[in-house]
């Protein structure tokens, strides 16, 4: 990739351009980069660039003959490459116009300064203007080093991993997802579990439910755009109804965290392993978690009989009770969602949120409520 800058200013470039990533790629040849004086293509005796507007107003117009002149001198006649003029009324730079760009064999970037630049220079010379960001600079520098550096880390051996790259925010069309390095332990704030465990499967998922979690609550913009598989829409449907949850417990006063989904989708043949005897628990795991249809309906391990020695109705309230634990677990069957949570949890303050399951997080008490009129509540403790 080959990039000339033409600036009034070129030492506010060269600093960045020899430092990190961008050093090291020019240092190995990945990527050219010429910084380019204008002001040594200036015909004026006194090397100035500019000129008051015609018409009046505040400030000074970058004159058009030291651009075009420079130019000239420095670019082959055609030229095949895109040439850019950083300018806030420009299309906005976004990771699919930085992808664009990369295709480039080569790219020139004019900075203006002042109160901009000539017309006539940007119709003789310009392929098109670039927009950083809705916002105005002091000059073009700033911007043409944004392109120049994002443009940069999809040249091939750039970053010297291309997951680096395919991974990162927008490139996707989601944000990325949270990122961690030793220690596992810093002052008490843990590695998420799953990060530690080895399955490249559970990474990747939580991985992609973190940035889906991250881009619905951030810039749920995106997700119009954003390659969604039909897996991926299923998770921000839970999400979705996650949200509406956690305010609910929000309102009941009780601290709580959401869990991955991944364990929310485990947790039921967990319960089962946990209270359903096991001669019971294949028929159990049938009739009550096989398939989305059943998924509403883990209460029916208690009305079918696989769990031996249940309360029910009041007494069941009661048992709950007299246990509460210090923190529980929380899942929301219809939902498939998945809280630990801390604090008097009363079971009567949650049936507006549907059938749910309570348990301890060793899961050796429940309490199960159906959402059935006439039917349940239950619970039980785990067989001995």
């Amino acid at each position: 990739m080959r990039i000339k800058v033409f600036t009034l200013f070129p030492d506010m470039l060269r600093p960045m351009l020899a430092q990190s990533i961008l050093g090291r790629a020019i240092s190995a040849g990945l990527l050219q980069v010429e910084l380019i004086d204008i002001r040594d293509y200036t015909l004026d005796k006194h090397r100035n660039t500019d000129d008051y507007p015609f018409g009046g107003g505040a400030g000074m117009v970058m004159s058009a003959q030291p651009i075009v002149d420079a130019f000239a001198d420095n670019l082959p006649d055609p030229f095949t490459g895109r040439r850019i003029y950083l300018s806030p009324r420009g299309r906005t730079l976004t990771q699919r116009v930085v992808e664009e760009l990369a295709r480039e064999e080569e790219l020139v970037l004019l900075c203006g300064h002042y109160e901009g630049v000539d017309q006539r220079a940007l119709d003789a010379v310009i392929d098109e203007e670039l927009s950083i960001g809705d916002y105005v600079l002091t000059g073009g520098e700033l911007g043409a080093l944004v392109v120049i550096d994002a443009v940069a880390r999809l040249v091939p051996g750039v970053l010297g991993s291309d997951e680096s790259s395919e991974d990162e925010s927008f490139t996707t069309g989601l944000l990325e997802y949270p990122q961690y390095t030793r220690p596992a332990d810093f002052r008490g704030a843990q590695v998420p579990p799953v990060l530690l465990g080895g399955n490249h499967a559970d990474i990747v998922a939580w991985r992609r439910e973190q940035s889906l979690e991250l881009t619905l609550k951030r810039r749920p913009e995106l997700l119009e755009a954003a390659p969604l598989t039909d897996a991926d829409r299923d998770v921000l449907a839970r999400l979705e109804r996650a949200g509406e949850v956690s305010a609910r417990l929000d309102d009941l006063g009780l601290a709580h965290e959401r869990l991955e989904l991944r364990l929310a989708d485990q947790w039921p043949k967990q319960w089962l392993n946990a209270f359903v005897p096991e001669e019971s628990r294949k028929a159990a795991r049938k009739q009550c978690v096989s398939g989305r249809r059943h998924v509403g309906y883990l209460w029916q391990a208690f009305s079918m009989g696989f769990v031996p020695g249940y309360l029910e109705g009041d007494a069941a309230r009661e048992a709950w009770r007299e246990k509460s634990p210090e923190v529980c677990l929380l899942y929301l069957p219809e939902d498939r969602l998945l809280y630990a949570v801390r604090g008097d949890v009363v079971p009567e303050a949650l049936e507006g949120l549907g059938p749910f399951a309570l348990a301890d997080t060793d899961l050796t008490h429940t309490f199960m409520q159906t959402n059935r009129a006439g039917v349940g509540p239950y619970f039980c403790e785990r067989p001995r």
